[in-house]
């Protein structure tokens, strides 16, 4: 199995950010969408986000910065579905459920302290919040519950290939109504810029979601793009 890859226009971003983890904040700061349209290739993204083919070069040469270094993560794609599942569960599930937990409870805090203030702005956010937290839950149950253990299994007769399947396009459609939540929440936080009224834990608040949200892109991208791509 390939360590390495040769980026170029026609390489796919699911397979850029599989092999160059490191490149996603660049990605995000850009507002590349790599998880759940990780098929289209460079060059479309490049287009779509109104780039130059500079870009391509710029990512060439983090890359091979990126090869340099001794700490630089396994590609997931070298990883068994076990493997995968557990470090998903491990640096995904585990952190991104804390973090829903504490901004549950922070999201409505400052709907209240500033609601004078920001009245619409911070009832989107709470809705789209509660959106976003409902759909993860289920979404993640259904994999901890369902899909991860059929994926487990050792002898796998077609029906269970056949209803994992199933399940996965279920939770691909998932993962696309996550990310227009996630889009429409970085939309109405000026991407995720705190307003001037902002207190302290309305600006840890938007540095925490920020973070909940790449986490979400990178994690995405894994199952999109590797784990779920064995099961078509």
């Amino acid at each position: 199995m390939k360590q390495t890859i040769t980026i170029n226009n026609q390489t796919h971003l699911g397979e850029l950010v599989t092999f160059f983890p490191a490149i996603t904040s660049r990605l995000n700061e850009l507002h590349i969408d790599y998880c759940c349209q990780g098929d289209r290739t460079l060059e479309a993204a490049i287009k779509d986000a109104g780039l130059s083919s500079d870009f391509v070069t710029e990512v060439q040469n983090a890359y091979s910065d990126y090869l340099a270094r001794p700490d630089k993560e396994q590609p997931v794609n070298e990883l068994s579905d076990e493997q995968l599942i557990d470090l998903i569960l491990e640096i995904h599930h585990q952190p991104e459920r804390a973090l829903w937990k504490e901004l549950d409870q922070l999201v409505n805090k400052i709907l209240l302290v500033h609601y004078e203030h920001g009245k619409e702005q911070l009832l989107k956010l709470h809705r789209n919040f509660s959106e976003l937290k409902m759909e993860l839950e289920e979404h993640f149950a259904k994999e901890e519950e369902e899909l991860f253990p059929a994926m487990r299994k050792l002898d796998k007769t077609p029906g269970d290939i056949a209803g994992m399947r199933s399940l996965i396009r279920q939770l691909e459609d998932e993962h696309e109504a996550a990310g227009l939540i996630i889009k429409r929440i970085i939309k109405e936080t000026d991407d995720f810029t705190p307003p001037e009224y902002a207190c302290p834990t309305m600006k840890a608040v938007y540095q925490k979601l920020h973070e909940l949200v790449d986490d979400i892109f990178l994690h995405i991208a894994k199952e999109n793009s590797v784990l779920f791509k064995r099961y078509e």
